[in-house]
């Protein structure tokens, strides 16, 4: 992944944390969902064997809730189809209402627990 000039990253201890939360996030998806051998996206189940065509999407925004940032269970993977559908979708309303993604991906237990879990954050 490259980091462009100008972009969110203020120092490089950001961006090494960044790094390491999507390194998570990826390794999390293929141990519970892709059986140790594939990437798998949330939504429409695709199978990948690297992380090209893969996002790790924040459950909780990046920006309107910074201390959640590098949790790793904040994060999921999503194919780039599924993910700029989301956001086309819902727009800027996804970032205060993370209710959205489970209704976006169709009830995941995964993200539902971990909704739930930070209800009162």
């Amino acid at each position: 992944m490259r980091f462009k000039k100008g972009n969110r990253w203020s120092n490089t201890k950001g961006q090494l944390r960044y790094k390491i939360w999507r390194q998570n996030i990826f390794e999390l998806n293929k141990r519970k969902v892709g059986l140790s051998k594939y990437y798998v996206c949330v939504k429409c189940k695709k199978k990948r064997k690297t992380t090209r065509v893969l996002h790790a999407h924040h459950i909780y925004s990046w920006k309107k809730f910074p201390k959640l940032r590098y949790e790793r269970l904040n994060g999921i993977v999503m194919c780039i189809k599924c993910h700029n559908g989301f956001h086309r979708k819902y727009k800027f309303d996804a970032l205060d209402k993370p209710n959205l993604l489970l209704e976006y991906i169709k009830d995941n237990k995964q993200i539902k627990e971990y909704i739930y879990s930070k209800k009162n954050f």
